[in-house]
């Protein structure tokens, strides 16, 4: 091992961090603890927290000797986990390079470390890695299915099953108490509501016998039902979702099979903690029980003011009261530390966000307990733009002075007070800018046009046209490459709907979106796509529907839906060559793959007979062609991690969460002409919203939760508010408002523009308009 005089030379020195006293002191403190000391670590925006964790891991290492397969870091995505692995892998190098240098004594010891068996990744990941590798003698690996398969399996053994998607009950349970709209809901809403439920009931450690035996509602008791089909189709087939993965971590745990993974844990270091669920709290308890009594210690990192992800059952209330729970159940002392240097942003850019999160002063009692303001800590020598304001009477207007703006930083010199705004051509590209809206989608629910889609047009018709990368700006089954694919499968496997027309049973919804697929592929079809060299797209699709093949003597007995998909976009470049093309191509072909994993032919179909084929068609437009009709199946966060470099990016602002953009635009206002109750939910709510309502409904039955003491609306008002400060603290160097004229006036109440929840305004008065 070496001192931490040593180790703190080298990560000055050498790596270029200053870790010294005289640097960030909150920092200085975190990273010098030793492995039995746990802290609770309250890390603002921009503060360096994936630094610490890095740097803390290796001080554990080198410093104190702690063998790198006993530390688990979980964190929230799987770019950050890869993002921490990588860093510590290089500074690491560093390190063992640097002492290889100045002391052979220490070889051995260096020789010794191997930091790839440190366990690091999502707390999914971790748990699947673990249960595979700790499985007993005997027993098959784990099989984990993904939100594709998750989503197949609620709509055909859960909404099919019985019908239930037409049942009235159901719907109206989903509709008034759940949801608190009077809208009807479409099938692809359903499935998607009834998966929250069952991810409730094992996120919040619900009662599921007692909640279907008492809830007073006749409809709780058919989607009891839909969950439970469900429930019973992942046991009966054998595999796990990811809220039944976690649970059967636990139930292993309980049955002492993980003992000898416990006994070899010394230190747990959880990332973005205030997005964890009480069933993940659970089982960080376990992790964190058995480092303390292994010697070492727990480090939690989180920021309750950057808690988004409600929806997906997470618990900000776990984070605010950690250390209560934990000191009393794990009987240890948590050390505070207050990570608040912002080194990411402007002076103006960090006043501006502790403004926005201190301008209600009711949003003070959901918070941390003596929370500081973050602080501006960015190295000088940047230009202190304003904050700038993009604001005009209608959506067209405003996609067009957005889009000459955009066009004048790439290719002129704006001149901002006297200050030049424009992307260095040698240094920057059009990805250095990052458009930021409550949802990307080019049409909102009445297929009316959003800012989305006519900024995408805009910027098209600019002199040097600019690309957009948003993948998620229309339903992945309304996309047109994705309607002209299936389409041709389905021609392909099943002509003229002659297996689909003997199915009774088909939701609506289904048929229809398939009819339009069928008839976009005969239109594309007639159009005769290149290439046409030694075999047409009509030649192909020809021979597959007369079951004749092309170049061989024989038709195949089983034919894979994947190697059909893989020849036909041949035909379609998109898929080929197109950023935007190929995520929409990866999540079909995940979906097929993943259907495979439960279904009786395997993705395939199987001409052995007639009544095989038919058997395999049927299958093959249940399990893949019905989920993906009927909206159940989306864009994977997973596949957009990775954002091109060529293309201006469109986001929610929940998927920029852990990103920063040196231009970040917020789309503050361009859906609110007037004060609408509609829209309400998404400026200013006048009831709780869904995730809050559902946290009400059953938590009444949990075995470990109680109802929020704070209400419904508070709860939802506080959401907002986490939001736009999310997306306020993603911008480096520039923040750019947008929306409505009428949006910013007097007479719209919206927590993004500055009221707060008492219906008090109080306007932004230092944003420049443009």
């Amino acid at each position: 091992m070496i001192s931490y005089e040593i180790f703190e030379d080298i990560v000055v020195e050498k790596i270029g961090r200053n870790i010294r006293s005289t640097g960030d002191m909150e920092q200085y403190r975190a990273i010098k603890y030793s492995k039995d000391s746990s802290l609770f670590m309250v890390a603002g925006p921009g503060s360096g927290k994936t630094t610490v964790m890095v740097l803390k891991i290796l001080k554990f290492i080198f410093v104190d000797g702690v063998d790198p397969a006993s530390i688990v870091a979980t964190t929230f995505t799987t770019k950050a986990a890869l993002e921490l692995s990588s860093r510590i892998y290089d500074w690491g190098n560093v390190i063992i390079k640097s002492c290889d240098d100045e002391n052979v004594d220490l070889k051995h010891f260096l020789d010794d470390i191997d930091l790839n068996q440190i366990i690091i990744g999502t707390l999914d990941s971790i748990c699947f890695e673990i249960l595979n590798r700790f499985r007993e003698p005997g027993m098959a690996p784990p099989v984990l299915v993904d939100d594709f398969v998750a989503n197949s399996l609620m709509l055909r053994f859960g909404l099919f099953n019985g019908n239930r998607h037409d049942d009235e009950d159901l719907e109206n349970f989903l509709k008034n108490r759940i949801v608190g709209s009077p809208r009807r809901l479409s099938i692809a809403k359903k499935s998607e509501l009834l998966l929250e439920l069952k991810n409730r009931f094992y996120d919040d450690n619900v009662n599921f016998k007692v909640f279907c035996e008492d809830y007073d509602h006749v409809g709780a008791k058919v989607a009891c039902d839909a969950i439970g089909n469900y429930i019973k189709t992942l046991n009966d087939r054998e595999i796990l979702d990811y809220s039944t993965l976690e649970n059967q971590f636990l139930v292993n745990v309980k049955d002492g099979k993980l003992k000898k993974f416990l006994d070899s844990i010394e230190v747990v270091l959880v990332d973005e903690y205030q997005d964890t669920n009480s069933l993940q709290e659970r089982i960080y308890c376990v992790l964190a029980k058995a480092a303390i009594s292994n010697g070492g210690g727990m480090v939690v990192v989180g920021d309750d003011d950057q808690s988004l992800y409600r929806f997906r059952g997470a618990t900000v209330d776990l984070f605010v009261n950690f250390r209560s729970r934990f000191e009393n159940s794990l009987d240890v002392e948590f050390e505070v530390i207050k990570l608040s240097n912002n080194y990411r942003s402007t002076d103006e850019i960090v006043d501006f966000c502790n403004m926005f999160v201190n301008l209600d002063v009711d949003y003070k009692d959901a918070r941390v307990a003596d929370k500081n303001d973050i602080i501006s800590a960015r190295k000088k020598g940047y230009v202190d733009y304003p904050i700038l304001g993009i604001f005009r009477d209608d959506l067209e207007s405003l996609s067009e002075a957005i889009s000459n703006f955009i066009n004048d930083i790439l290719h002129r010199k704006l001149d901002i007070d006297g200050m030049d705004l424009f992307i260095n051509p040698e240094s920057g590209s059009v990805n250095d800018i990052s458009f930021l809206f409550s949802s990307p989608n080019e049409y909102n629910s009445y297929n009316g046009i959003r800012l989305p889609h006519l900024l995408k047009k805009e910027l098209a018709l600019l002199e040097s046209p600019i690309t957009i990368f948003n993948p998620r700006g229309q339903s992945l089954e309304k996309v047109d490459d994705v309607s002209i694919l299936c389409g041709l499968v389905l021609e392909c496997i099943d002509p003229v709907n002659d297996v689909q027309d003997q199915i009774d049973n088909l939701p609506q919804d289904a048929v229809d979106r398939i009819k339009i697929w069928r008839e976009r592929a005969y239109d594309y079809l007639a159009d005769d796509p290149e290439p046409k060299d030694n075999l047409s797209l009509r030649d192909f699709v020809d021979a597959w529907q007369d079951r004749e093949p092309k170049g061989r003597k024989k038709w195949k007995k089983l034919v894979s839906i994947l190697d059909l998909v893989y020849k036909l976009i041949r035909w379609i470049p998109n898929m080929q060559n197109d950023v935007e093309g190929l995520v929409y191509l990866e999540a079909i072909t995940k979906t097929i793959n993943q259907t495979a994993l439960f279904s009786y032919y395997g993705g395939s179909i199987d001409f052995t007979d007639e009544e095989s084929e038919e058997r395999s068609v049927k299958e093959a437009i249940w399990s893949i062609f019905v989920p993906l009709a009927t909206g159940a199946i989306d864009i994977d966060e997973d596949l957009l991690e990775n954002l091109p470099k060529d293309r201006l990016n469109f986001m929610s602002i929940h998927q920029a969460k852990g990103l920063e953009f040196p231009l970040t635009v917020i789309d503050v206002g361009s859906e609110f002409k007037t004060n609408h109750t509609s829209q309400r939910f998404k400026r200013f709510p006048k009831e709780g919203n869904k995730d809050c309502r559902m946290e009400n409904e059953l938590r009444k039955y949990s075995k470990s939760l109680k109802v929020p003491e704070r209400s419904e609306l508070d709860r939802s008002f506080d959401d907002l508010i986490r939001k736009y400060f999310v997306a306020f603290s993603r911008a480096q160097d520039v923040l750019l408002l947008v929306g409505l004229t009428s949006s910013i006036e007097d007479s719209i109440p919206n927590i993004a523009t500055g009221w707060d929840r008492k219906g008090q305004y109080k306007k932004f008065n230092k944003i420049k308009f443009i």
